[in-house]
């Protein structure tokens, strides 16, 4: 084989081996999307642009339930809490006692006026660990 068609040929491996990679599910790529998103969100208020961020992190981790939660918060914060209720359940799916997800989803049922949710929610919440919860489960059963 000529130089010119090994130098063709490895250049063709390494670009398959790129584009395999950059296929693949990122953890660490992920999570700088995210950070970039979280930033977006509570830094500068643009909810819209923080939510591409956290569906793009979702993309390169499919398990990365904090893009979930914070894309969820995000919808929240726009005031879509149909959608936010979708992806704040998906990151309970993904850890079940992620306490944060079900106290946010307490505070969702609760401006939805569904007082048995939002207390189901707060309780679970205060069960995981999450701290401060007494005055929204006041008036629970």
């Amino acid at each position: 084989m000529k130089k010119r068609d090994m130098k063709i040929s490895l250049l063709i491996m390494m670009a398959s081996l790129c584009l395999l990679i950059s296929c693949t599910d990122s953890p660490e790529r992920s999570r700088l999307i995210m950070d970039k998103g979280i930033n977006l969100l509570y830094n500068s208020s643009q909810f819209e642009e923080a939510d591409k961020c956290f569906t793009e992190a979702i993309k390169y981790d499919k398990n990365n339930y904090e893009a979930y939660y914070y894309r969820g918060c995000s919808k929240v914060n726009r005031e879509m809490l149909d959608e936010a209720i979708l992806d704040l359940q998906k990151a309970l799916e993904i850890k079940p006692d992620y306490a944060d997800a079900e106290f946010t989803l307490g505070r969702i049922y609760f401006l939805k006026e569904d007082r048995d949710m939002a207390c189901y929610y707060f309780k679970a919440s205060m069960q995981h660990g999450r701290a401060n919860v007494e005055d929204d489960i006041k008036g629970c059963p």
